[in-house]
């Protein structure tokens, strides 16, 4: 990739990512906080406006230096326009599915100054420990939040201000289990487009009356928590292709 643009790049999908994040943990923290107050209803529409206009612009902004640093027209990114969902497959398939077909030309004069690269045993070991790290961590910070979310703590005089706690322990936490497996599919040599399956359920918000079941019904909340694991055992059951055996266990004799 084209050093010029991948980093611009990389900005706008994390703009664009951490907006969805965002908006999702408002409005489950309106939901514990206001359920059936017309205030928080009207702040939500003003939220929701906003998401998508800064959704849009880092869509489109992030998406075009994507497309430049690959070497692709931006008119990819029209298909974008739609809605959501649309932008996911987009972004996917552009930064996962498509070939590079740009080199970037500094790389060769960099690597002579550079010291002795990195192994291909030791760059599997490094993204293995990455991977245990951040899973270790993500997995904590959401019991974490369920025991904040579901027991009354006694930090606070209402247990609604523990619920926001929780969600905001949560968000952090699914983001480290997103992270955390996404460097064991690379550990495993898998296409990273795997962990999108941990994004999944925020997939039926951009349906409207199926959003507002979806919300209703609680059913949001519960898959926000079911997927990060149902992600953790999907990635733990993928066979290795890195080619590294296992460690040998030596019998004793």
């Amino acid at each position: 990739m084209d050093r010029r643009h991948k980093k611009k790049a990389f900005i706008g999908l994390g703009i664009w990512l951490g907006a969805i994040i965002a908006v999702t943990a408002f409005g489950l923290t309106c939901r514990f906080l206001y359920p059936t107050s017309q205030r928080a209803d009207a702040l939500m529409g003003f939220v929701m406006i906003t998401f998508f206009v800064v959704e849009y612009v880092a869509y489109f902004w992030g998406g075009s230096h994507l497309c430049k640093a690959k070497g692709y027209p931006t008119a990819i990114l029209l298909w974008g326009v739609l809605c959501w969902f649309p932008q996911v497959i987009v972004l996917s398939v552009l930064l996962f599915a498509m070939p590079d077909r740009r080199r970037d030309p500094s790389q060769s004069g960099q690597r002579k100054h550079r010291g002795p690269e990195e192994s291909y045993i030791s760059r599997v070991v490094r993204y293995r420990r990455n991977a245990l790290v951040a899973n270790v961590l993500g997995v904590a910070g959401v019991l974490l939040s369920l025991f904040f979310v579901f027991v009354r703590t006694g930090l606070f005089e209402d247990h609604q201000n523990d619920q926001v706690v929780g969600i905001f322990i949560f968000v952090p936490s699914y983001i480290a289990i997103l992270y955390g497996c996404w460097w064991w599919v690379k550990a495993k040599n898998w296409p990273d487009v795997i962990i999108f399956i941990g994004l999944m359920p925020l997939a039926p918000l951009v349906i409207r009356y199926v959003r507002i079941l979806y919300i209703q019904s609680g059913l949001l909340p519960l898959m926000m928590v079911l997927m990060p694991i149902l992600l953790i055992g999907v990635v733990a059951v993928l066979p290795d292709k890195s080619g590294i055996p296992k460690r040998k266990r030596w019998d004793r004799k």
